[in-house]
């Protein structure tokens, strides 16, 4: 069998080099020749210009675009050439998804190369300039004969060190050709009339990735990092997008009148905070100024004039994944972002906005059946969903207005093909081997100028099928991706483009909001809810829901311990001191940080950190010396710190010590920034030295702050001791009685033991010359017979009964 599947694996290698060549037209295989895999060589192509954004017979014959090609990599590429081609005009809805996704062929009109650099060493950065006649010859320019939108491809080849002249970097987008510019032997060729505009409304987000942690009244304002300093500053993302409304749909615009401002609280409520001063949180855990105080003030107050001119509807707090929430069982925390995104909106100190409309745009534009009960529990009426998130039936629809199936509620529908033209993709360019492949990359969903000409030309696209859209009535909502990376350039090219196409007579506007009002026709159709799958698969991991549960199970806790302050007294209440900290437990939860994992874990770890922070602010102080007790019941002090602004009533627990004994503590009120010194009933039963711990407890039964360890030394006897001293000394005071009682009797100590005399008679001593025997005898017998007596007496002999003189024993005392 062996030798057959090599035959095998042969033919078919064969076959693919025959077949591999006419996979493309001739001129692209010509010049762009498939290379061996190169290491080491990356390009990056970033486009900065391009002009026309729409080709209309008035404008330009030419199409001019600017860039930037960059070496990544690192090795020298020689030789770099760069053209712009283009394909045919897209005719089908299919074939613009093909194009989106880059799986389309933009080898219709592929012009001649023009050179950019002769070599491009590692690291090093070129500035380049490619003009091409938007009509006129197929080999000097793109050659356009028919309007629609055809999608372009600017393409630069280059010679790596060890390779052969291949593709290095590439970038696709739309161009929507309205009517054709004169090509030096016609005149230009206007559009076709079509009889009718498409309505149309737009929502336009204002929102970021979450950059606040947790801080109470009297803290100063942290952020994680400070990028919205730049964002709010004149030239930064943020403050291009505002800008861009102001200048491109003022107040009173046919724009304004068809877009709707999609705001996000949390990020008014940052701004607004930084802008009385703020802290920047450093790699080692210390705080900085942040520099952005200015910028956020001007900022607020720009956006505040812009969305008070016109349609404005709030996202819910930071931008929460409601569906995530709910699945993570915190329904009713779902239920209270949607409601405190409008309280803060209309906020005076905020935005001042009006009344807002009960109207929700979750993330993606889906949700599933169980976030339906939060969403309907916060008052809200209606949502803004993705056609793909609603069930279709027999003839597939991008627009209109629904009733969702077992709810009150009702939707209108957004166009999942203008979303999907704001999101970024990459693909892998098939035959073209350079460092793992050269990428054909899109501007779209990146901050660059040009993030906008995809959806510029999706736009386009569908306001061409005016005939058969406009019958309907149905306006033709572009919502854009919730992670819009769009920044001013980019932002101003789509207003200004969607002014174009309603001047045209392509568009006409229609207020979302009041659409939302009038509410679905009677005959609406009934459509039950869809969850993609992509969505599900970009939501928030459950781990990150579960510590977030927890952290606010901790926050919750901590609240049960704060009180009123007294009137007239320093503190603010728990509403004013915990609902910013409430509200920012969701941040990690935001839908920018959708498909990113790691970063929604490292926020809800840094917001954990936080609460912990102000949990540990109230607290039992650690004594630096030992306390010393000079007596059995003398008082243990101890003091507690209350840094938060509010008042708390806490427990002090204290632990069991052996020897020490502590009187039971009543709740202790804590007045906010500020301290309070206990005087405890304690009792030693012993002497020596212990190790007092503490813990302060909320009524919630949380610790708050560390354990205090006191070390105490106590130099008074405990009861025990006293009690065996006293017995000692009782029974010495006993035995000197009684020996002073024998003395007084004249007898001995002890009674005689065996052998010895008993006590003599009281009387006279004897005369100790008359007692002294004048003949001594002879000496003992010492024969075998007599054996040593108990107690030194000579003992009794073998067989004799021998009893002691009483004449000759010795007289006491002598």
């Amino acid at each position: 069998m062996k030798p057959v599947a090599a035959l095998v694996a042969t033919a078919v290698l064969l076959l693919a080099g025959l077949i591999g060549p006419l996979g493309g037209t001739g001129a692209a295989a010509a010049a762009e020749p498939a290379v061996d895999r190169v290491s080491g060589v990356s390009l990056r192509l970033d486009l900065t210009d391009m002009s026309p954004r729409i080709v209309t017979a008035t404008g330009p014959d030419t199409l001019t675009i600017i860039g930037t090609l960059t070496n990544t990599g690192d090795q020298p590429v020689e030789q770099l050439r760069a053209r712009v081609q283009r394909g045919n005009p897209i005719t089908t809805e299919g074939a613009l998804r093909d194009a989106l996704e880059g799986n389309a062929a933009a080898d219709a009109v592929t012009p001649q190369f023009q050179p950019i650099a002769d070599e491009l060493a590692p690291g090093e950065s070129i500035p380049f300039r490619l003009s091409v006649p938007l009509r006129g010859s197929p080999a000097e320019g793109l050659a356009l004969g028919q309007t629609g939108v055809h999608e372009i491809l600017v393409n630069v080849n280059g010679v790596p060190t060890r390779g052969q002249l291949a593709r290095v970097a590439a970038v696709r987008m739309l161009l929507p050709v309205h009517s054709l510019p004169p090509d030096g032997r016609s005149a230009g060729v206007s559009p076709r009339s079509t009889g009718s505009a498409v309505p149309f409304s737009m929502l336009y987000p204002i929102s970021d990735r979450p950059h606040r942690l947790a801080t109470v009244p009297g803290q100063k304002t942290l952020l994680a990092d400070d990028a919205l300093a730049a964002s709010f500053a004149s030239g930064g993302r943020l403050h291009g997008l505002v800008t861009a409304v102001a200048q491109e749909a003022p107040a009173g615009s046919p724009v304004r009148a068809a877009t709707c401002l999609a705001i996000d609280p949390a990020l008014v409520e940052t701004a607004a905070a930084m802008r009385d001063g703020y802290e920047v949180l450093q790699p080692d855990g210390s705080a900085a100024a942040g520099t952005g105080a200015d910028a956020a003030g001007k900022w607020l107050d720009m956006l505040a004039s812009v969305a008070k001119a016109g349609c404005t509807v709030a996202l819910p707090y930071a931008d929460a994944d409601l569906v995530a929430l709910t699945r993570g069982g915190l329904g009713a925390v779902a239920t209270q972002t949607i409601r405190d995104a409008r309280d803060l909106l209309t906020d005076q100190e905020l935005l001042g906005l009006s009344a807002l409309p009960p109207v929700t745009w979750p993330a993606d534009g889906a949700v599933d059946e169980p976030t339906l009960a939060p969403i309907v529990e916060a008052g809200d009426q209606a949502l803004i969903l993705s056609a793909d998130a609603v069930e279709q039936g027999r003839l597939r629809r991008s627009r209109g207005m629904v009733t969702i199936a077992g709810s009150p509620l009702y939707a209108l529908l957004s166009d999942p093909l203008l979303t999907a033209a704001g999101q970024a993709s990459t693909r892998q360019v098939s035959g073209v081997a350079i460092g793992g492949a050269a990428a054909t990359t899109t501007p779209s969903g990146t901050s660059t100028p040009l993030s906008t000409q995809d959806t510029i030309g999706a736009l386009a696209f569908r306001a061409a099928e005016a005939d058969r859209a406009a019958a309907s009535g149905d306006p033709m909502v572009l919502a854009p991706p919730r992670e819009w990376g769009v920044e001013g350039t980019g932002a101003r090219a789509l207003l200004s483009a969607v002014s174009e196409l309603i001047s045209r007579g392509e568009l006409t506007p229609r207020n979302p909001v009041d659409v939302l009002r009038s509410g679905p026709d009677q005959d609406a159709p009934q459509r039950a809810l869809v969850y993609p799958t992509p969505v599900g698969a970009r939501e928030i991991p459950g781990a990150v829901v579960e510590q977030v549960r927890r952290t606010g199970a901790a926050l919750a806790d901590l609240v049960t311990a704060a009180e009123e302050p007294d009137p007239g007294t320093v503190g603010v209440g728990p509403e004013q001191a915990f609902t910013p900290v409430r509200r920012g437990l969701v941040r990690p939860l935001s839908a920018a940080l959708r498909g990113s994992p790691g970063a929604a874990e490292t926020f809800a770890g840094l917001q954990d950190d936080r609460v912990e922070a102000l949990r540990g602010l109230v607290a039992v102080v650690e004594p630096t010396i030992p306390f010393s007790l000079g007596t059995s019941d003398a008082p243990l002090p101890i003091t507690i710190v209350n840094g938060l602004p509010v008042p708390v009533r806490v427990r002090i627990e204290v632990s069991p010590t052996p020897g020490l004994q502590v009187a039971p503590i009543a709740e202790q009120s804590i007045p906010p920034l500020g301290r309070r010194q206990l005087s405890v009933n304690a009792k030693v039963t012993r002497s020596g030295q212990f190790t007092v711990v503490t813990r302060v407890i909320t009524p919630g039964g949380g610790q708050l702050g560390a354990a205090s360890r006191l070390k105490v030394v106590s130099t008074a006897y405990g009861t025990i001791t006293v009690w065996l001293t006293a017995t000692a000394g009782a029974l010495l005071v006993l035995l000197v009685a009684r020996r002073v009682l024998r003395r007084r009797r004249g007898g001995p100590d002890h009674p005689p033991g065996p052998g010895l005399p008993p006590d003599l008679p009281p009387g006279p001593p004897p005369d100790p010359v008359q007692d002294r025997d004048p003949d001594p005898g002879p000496p003992p017998d010492q024969s075998p017979d007599r054996l040593p007596g108990p107690l030194g007496s000579g003992g009794p002999a073998r067989g004799r009964d021998v009893r002691p003189d009483p004449s000759r024993t010795p007289i006491p005392g002598r």
